[in-house]
């Protein structure tokens, strides 16, 4: 009973979303140029190194070597108002239901800094190898133990890192291919509160809520392949395709006055195509777009597993769905020195089902909006981005552990701050 009203509860911990960043779990916050302009033209644009996390074949577009190190600072709020009602032991419909509610607010503000580091080494004119390290995905949230849905959800961290030794090959002049190896390290700590029946009842006891709380962690494999065009002198093209990883996530359950447990979980990162293009309209002024495509569709349920025998342990539906984004664009280079970023976008959720979405994914639609500046001096070059994301209101209703009703709307918005530090020689 333990691992049932325990980890139907948890089940949802490895799927979660950052509920403002971008759809599902997906992160594209590693570059301060690119947020500058909501990361239209990712990777194409060459004004840092950031090209290996979108489109290796971009690293053609610096003139120099160089490396890059910088941070985005994320701030996500949210507005939550529902309620929990719980009411007989599914486990024993015969017994008489109590009935239970719980309702309020909750306002959870989270803040996470996410490093990015990357470098390039051109080898001759046609050319260039190179290494990234960056999170393509993550999320935090963080719940007060008090709140009225503590039984979906606390505390919930992933985390993915990539490291990406790449390289780019420019066979002719208008046409340059690039690859990477994406070797990924992904983690999840996850807590809620565990639901306890009275005996004999068939209620709930809400004061006496046991402390669930999982994490686990996992090295798996990929690739990204890319290609780049100019078919006219200051116009680039470029498309970029980004593999699917695997995960056996293998860690422990741990529940307040229970012995610890060990599980496992497979999760699949999906794969995704990047589509940017750049246009240098005059000497100062550069147009950029970008239209991204996520195969979200393939989370389409989550399994976790007893470790000591492959016993299936839980089992959820996730039902998410393949999405869009889509980004505009502009830079003006004020001087020599000093250049100027702004750019707006679209980004398409996952979960398009209120009866999907929960309290550890309140995914919904956002618009971007973002600002930038770069000053560079010799061989130095400062950078940094601001991205304000406007999250539509949505709502979550669903029944995730035995007749538990959980209803809630949630209002977010966010707000992103990245700062690199170039140095190219």
């Amino acid at each position: 009973m333990k691992k049932i009203l325990s980890l139907s509860i948890l089940t949802l911990a490895l799927g979660v979303s950052s509920s403002a960043l971008a759809a599902g779990y997906q992160l594209s916050e590693y570059s301060a140029t690119g947020l500058g302009r909501a990361f239209a033209g990712a990777g194409l644009v060459g004004d840092d190194y950031s090209a290996i996390g979108y489109n290796p074949a971009g690293m053609a577009v610096n003139e120099k070597s160089g490396m890059q190190i910088g941070a985005t600072y994320v701030g996500i709020r949210s507005n939550v108002n529902g309620s929990d009602t719980f009411a007989m032991d599914a486990s024993n419909p015969s017994s008489v239901a109590t009935g239970y509610t719980r309702s309020g607010t909750a306002s959870p503000y989270i803040t996470r800094v996410l490093p990015e580091a990357f470098g390039q080494y051109k080898v001759n004119d046609r050319t260039t190898i190179g290494i990234g390290f960056y999170a393509p995905f993550g999320l935090a949230t963080d719940y007060k133990n008090s709140w009225f849905g503590n039984s979906h959800a606390l505390r919930s961290e992933i985390l993915g890192y990539n490291i990406s030794p790449s390289i780019s090959y420019q066979p002719i002049d208008w046409l340059t291919v690039g690859a990477s190896l994406n070797i990924q390290y992904a983690s999840a700590k996850i807590t809620n509160k565990a639901q306890t029946w009275m005996d004999g009842l068939g209620a709930i006891y809400a004061g006496n809520l046991k402390q669930a709380n999982l994490k686990g962690d996992d090295w798996g494999v990929g690739y990204t392949v890319g290609v780049m065009v100019e078919p006219i002198k200051n116009t680039r093209l470029g498309v970029s395709y980004r593999s699917k990883i695997t995960h056996k996530l293998e860690g422990t359950l741990d529940v307040t006055g229970t012995p610890q447990e060990d599980i496992t979980a497979k999760i699949t990162t999906p794969e995704m195509v990047w589509i940017s293009g750049y246009h240098q309209l005059t000497e100062k002024l550069g147009l950029s777009a970008t239209a991204r495509w996520t195969k979200w569709s393939r989370f389409h349920d989550l399994n976790i597993h007893d470790a000591s025998n492959g016993a299936a342990v839980s089992k959820t539906e996730e039902n998410w769905e393949s999405t869009w984004f889509y980004a505009l664009g502009a830079d003006y280079a004020l001087t020599d020195e000093l250049t100027f970023r702004v750019g707006g976008a679209y980004d398409e959720p996952a979960v398009k089902s209120s009866s999907n979405r929960t309290a550890r994914i309140p995914d919904a639609r956002r618009w971007w909006a973002s600002v930038g500046a770069s000053y560079a001096r010799d061989n130095w070059q400062f950078d940094i981005g601001y991205s304000h994301l406007f999250v539509k209101a949505v709502e979550a209703n669903h029944g995730a552990v035995n007749s538990s009703d959980f209803k809630a709307k949630y209002s977010s918005n966010a707000n992103l701050v990245s700062v690199n530090i170039q140095y190219k020689f």
